[in-house]
């Protein structure tokens, strides 16, 4: 429950600007021009130091609340029963673009958390991928940068192997990693001829792509789910075909695997992608029988589907956060450590002594965006999103 904000005062955070499309020069401007096909855009969220993080579009109605709390006010007390305008209001304060009365100051982020919010839930660590994701956080929260950007790459690059002469040998580009994995030759590659489409560009692009030439039964869901198969890179072979032989079993999948030695030395190294959850279910089923003693690597920021961290799934990022063409739509990750750098830049701004810590601020930030942080699944809300 949130608490009461009948008698506290809010205003419009001095480290945040807005502004109108016409008020930025043509080169400024270029990127957001399509956001104007919106009715209920109003401008953009433009931070300033210490404040890092991304430029933000803004709708008419938080426009117009931002510019009424240039002074300190009050809420309107017609709203306060509103449970969505709340939750965006306390969303707005913890990411520092409003400021809560406290004492003889206005604070916001980590330090307005214990006001805005009921306090810290409990949190749970279930298994391998939650270890991993809560390792990435509080390795990111001892950075001495607060830079969000930085933050939020720290977390996508976080539990990557190191690169060694070896596997810069081994895995020098696609050709060797094809023969390495057994794709180039024998059975394998007649299977995958056979079911497969290979449909890896010419030029290297990170990843090797197959498609299946069957068609997928049944209707897709709105959200397009990922299984992540996460073995150590020595067992990447044996791994690989494994996965080639249960996915020819179910029509209609596709998937991905890494392209050279930096590929495969990351965790989340092969994803197969699915149109039904149900699917994913089922095959994730079978790869945990086939897959049994398999040493895994595991992927942070996904939703673990045994205990060792082999097998995780998450979904396609809702498009409704990424109003703009050009952003990137397909990682589930991307989505997750997009929200979790900045929740962490603006809790390393703290200065007071009931502020919470920035990896648990971090984590509360990401379960208001309907992420369960103990398990890192999307809520059922979130499955729904477009």
């Amino acid at each position: 429950m949130t608490p009461s904000f009948d008698e506290i005062r809010f205003r419009a955070s001095s480290s945040v600007e807005l502004r109108r499309l016409e008020e930025l020069d043509a080169a400024q401007r270029a990127p957001f021009l399509e956001l104007q096909r919106d009715p209920s855009f109003h401008g953009l969220f433009i931070p300033r130091p210490p404040l890092t993080m991304s430029v933000k579009s803004v709708e008419r109605q938080t426009a117009e609340l931002f510019l009424s709390l240039a002074t300190p006010a009050r809420l309107d007390r017609a709203l306060l029963d509103d449970a969505g305008y709340i939750g965006d209001v306390v969303d707005l304060v913890l990411d520092g673009f409003l400021e809560i009365e406290s004492g003889d100051g206005f604070i916001s982020g980590a330090d307005a958390f214990p006001i805005v919010c009921s306090g810290l839930a409990p949190l749970e660590i279930r298994d391998v991928a939650a270890r991993l994701s809560r390792d990435a956080l509080l390795h990111a929260q001892d950075l001495e940068t607060s830079d969000a950007d930085e933050l939020t790459m720290s977390l996508y690059r976080y539990h990557r192997i190191p690169m060694t002469p070896f596997w810069k040998a081994r895995l020098a580009n696609r050709d060797a990693v094809r023969a390495h994995l057994g794709a180039n030759r024998g059975p394998l590659r007649l299977l995958l001829e056979r079911e497969w489409t290979d449909l890896s560009p010419e030029k290297p692009s990170g990843w090797l792509t197959w498609s299946s030439k069957a068609q997928a039964p049944g209707e897709p869901d709105r959200v397009g789910a990922k299984l992540f198969v996460s073995p150590r890179p020595e067992r990447i072979r044996d791994a690989f075909e494994i996965v080639v032989r249960v996915l020819s079993e179910f029509p209609g999948l596709a998937f991905k695997v890494g392209d050279d030695a930096m590929g495969l030395l990351r965790p989340d190294k092969l994803v197969v992608y699915f149109t039904t959850r149900e699917q994913l279910g089922e095959v994730a089923g079978a790869l945990r029988r086939e897959l049994a003693g398999c040493e895994a690597h595991g992927v942070p920021f996904t939703a673990g589907l045994d205990e060792s961290g082999l097998l995780s799934w998450g979904v396609d990022p809702p498009k409704d956060d990424q109003p703009l063409s050009w952003m990137t739509t397909d990682s589930w990750r991307l989505w997750i450590v997009g929200l979790l750098g900045p929740a962490l830049a603006i809790a390393k701004l703290a200065r007071g002594e009931a502020a919470v810590e920035p990896w648990r601020f971090a984590v509360e930030r990401i379960r208001r965006a309907g992420v369960d942080p103990e398990t890192w699944a999307p809520s059922p809300t979130l499955w729904s999103r477009p």
